[in-house]
C-alpha cells in the first residue's frame, strides 16, 4: 500500500458553489485537505473523563466504568484517522494514544499507509506534560483545563461556550424553543407548558457531558417530575450546575452537520460531514449515522445554518480551529439545531473514511458504523482482520465497492465499532452482517 501522506497530496478542497453565491464559503474538502489542515501539531481523541478527574464523575464517567474494562481506550483510535500520514515527520502531526489502546489497530493502520508519527501516553496528565515541554500545540477532543489553554488549539472557554446546552441563542439562530431555569424552580406545571402539541419534553443539564449522560426524556408530568428527582440527586451528588434547559420534542429527520474550521484559511469552510443519525430506543444515546456526499444539492439545505453558526462563533472566538458540529432536525420550517460542539465526534471516522473511499475511487460511496458487542474476550482487531481476509484491505473498495475498516476496538473485551463502506445504504445491510460473522 502506498503511504497516503497528506502533505505530499495534491488533493485539495473544491468549491461546491459559483463566485458570488452566498454559500461560496461552503466547500468539498478531499481526504487529504482535512488531514493537511491538522499539521504541526498533536492530535487525540482521549476523553478527560472521571478516571482521569473524579470532579467530572457526574457528567463524564469513565467508560470503563459504565461499558466495561477496555471501553475507555476504544475512541482515542479515532485520532489515527485524522493522522497526516507516513512521511509526514517534517510539518506533519503526531498522533497520542493511549498505551492501553489494542496494537494490533495500530498495526492495521500503520500498514495500509494511513498512520503517520504516533506515540503512546501513560495518561492524560503525562500528556500534557510531554505536550508543554515540546512546545507545539495539541488539537483534542477534550477541554484540558485553563492550565493547558497556553498549549491547546481549542482553549476551555470556547469548549464550554459551545458544548454547552443552555446558550445556543448565543450560537445559532436556527436554535429550538428553550426554557432555561433554575432546576429547583422547575415544576409540574412547567411539562404541560413546555410539552404544548409535543408527545415529550427533554430536560437537558448543562455540564458537556458525553454519550447523552445529561439528557432526560419525559411522556408525561408524572414522568417529569421523576427525571426531576433524579436530576436534583444527581445534582447535589456531584455539585453540578443547577442550570436545567426544558425542551419541547421537535418533530422532524434527525440528522447532523460536521465542517472543518481554519483562521489560516477564513475563506474556505470544508464540509465535512453531512449525516442521518441513528439513535438507540432511549431517543438520546448515539448508536451511528449514515454519511451522504457533499455536494452542492445535500449541503444547500443546511448551508445557511452552517454559515450562521461559523458567523456566532468567530465573531466571539476567531481563532476557533477544528471540527465544527451540531445535531439537528429537518423540519417543515427548517432546520432547528439542537446540539452544537466544536470536538471530532463519534462521526468523525466514519465521515473520514468517505473521504477515503473517494479518493481511491473518485465517487462517493455509503459509510456507517458497525456495533460489534458480542465478543470473545482477549480477541482483537487483529483476529477480526485475519478472519475478514480482503473486506480490511482499502484495494477491496476498489475493488469490490465495499470494505471494513476500523473505528476502534476493546480487545480486553473482544469488541469494537468498525466502519463498513459500501456502494449504497442497502450493501451496507449485506456488509453488516458479513461484519458480525467474522466477530465470531
Amino acid at each position: 500500500m502506498n503511504p497516503h501522506n497528506a502533505l505530499a497530496s495534491s488533493h485539495r478542497a473544491e468549491p461546491l458553489f459559483p463566485e458570488g453565491h452566498p454559500l461560496r464559503a461552503l466547500v468539498q474538502p478531499s481526504f487529504d485537505s482535512i488531514r493537511g489542515s491538522m499539521r504541526g501539531m498533536y492530535v487525540s481523541t482521549i476523553w478527560v473523563d472521571s478516571a482521569v478527574d473524579p470532579s467530572r464523575a457526574g457528567f463524564r464517567p469513565s467508560y470503563d466504568d459504565v461499558y466495561g474494562a477496555g471501553s475507555a481506550n476504544v475512541m482515542p483510535f479515532v485520532a489515527t484517522w485524522l493522522s497526516t500520514g507516513p512521511g509526514s515527520e517534517d510539518g506533519g502531526n503526531v498522533v497520542l494514544m493511549p498505551e492501553g489502546i489494542d496494537r494490533t489497530l495500530v498495526a492495521y493502520m500503520t500498514r495500509v499507509g494511513l498512520l503517520g508519527p504516533h506515540r503512546f501516553v501513560p495518561s492524560v496528565p503525562a500528556l500534557k506534560d510531554f505536550v508543554r515541554k515540546d512546545g507545539r500545540k495539541s488539537y483534542n477532543i477534550d477541554d484540558f483545563g485553563e492550565d493547558f489553554d497556553d498549549c491547546a488549539r481549542v482553549g476551555s472557554a470556547l469548549s464550554h461556550w459551545l458544548n454547552s446546552k443552555e446558550r445556543l441563542d448565543t450560537i445559532t439562530r436556527f436554535h429550538p424553543i428553550e426554557h432555561v431555569k433554575d432546576m429547583y424552580d422547575a415544576t409540574r406545571a412547567d411539562f404541560d407548558a413546555v410539552r404544548g402539541s409535543g408527545s415529550r419534553v427533554f430536560l437537558k443539564t448543562c455540564n458537556t457531558e458525553s454519550a447523552g449522560a445529561g439528557v432526560y426524556i419525559a411522556k408525561s408530568a408524572d414522568e417529569f417530575e421523576a427525571q426531576l428527582g433524579l436530576i436534583r440527586n444527581k445534582q447535589v451528588e456531584f455539585a453540578l450546575s443547577r442550570t436545567l434547559v426544558l425542551q419541547p420534542e421537535i418533530r422532524g429527520a434527525n440528522k447532523s452537520f460536521q465542517v472543518l474550521l481554519d483562521p489560516s484559511a477564513p475563506e474556505e469552510i470544508q464540509v465535512v460531514a453531512l449525516t442521518d443519525q441513528l439513535v438507540e430506543a432511549d431517543g438520546k444515546t448515539y448508536r451511528s449515522s449514515i454519511n451522504h456526499p457533499i455536494t452542492a444539492e445535500t449541503v444547500a439545505p443546511i448551508g445557511p445554518a452552517i454559515l450562521d453558526m461559523v458567523e456566532h462563533v468567530r465573531a466571539r472566538h476567531p481563532e476557533a480551529f477544528g471540527f465544527m458540529m451540531s445535531d439537528y432536525f429537518d423540519t417543515a420550517e427548517g432546520p432547528v439545531l439542537y446540539d452544537p460542539g466544536i470536538r471530532p465526534t463519534g462521526n468523525t471516522a466514519t465521515a473520514l473514511a468517505l473521504h477515503f473511499a473517494r479518493k481511491l475511487t473518485g465517487r462517493f460511496l455509503t459509510t456507517s458504523l458497525i456495533p460489534i458487542r458480542e465478543g470473545r474476550a482477549g480477541t482483537t482487531f487483529g483476529d477480526f482482520a485475519g478472519r475478514a481476509g480482503r473486506l480490511v484491505e482499502p484495494e477491496n473498495i476498489v475493488r469490490e465497492g465495499r470494505a471494513l475498516m476500523p473505528w476502534g476496538w476493546n480487545h480486553l473485551q473482544g469488541t469494537g465499532m468498525i466502519i463498513a463502506i459500501a456502494e449504497s445504504p442497502e450493501a451496507l445491510v449485506e456488509l453488516e452482517a458479513d461484519a458480525r460473522r467474522f466477530a465470531d
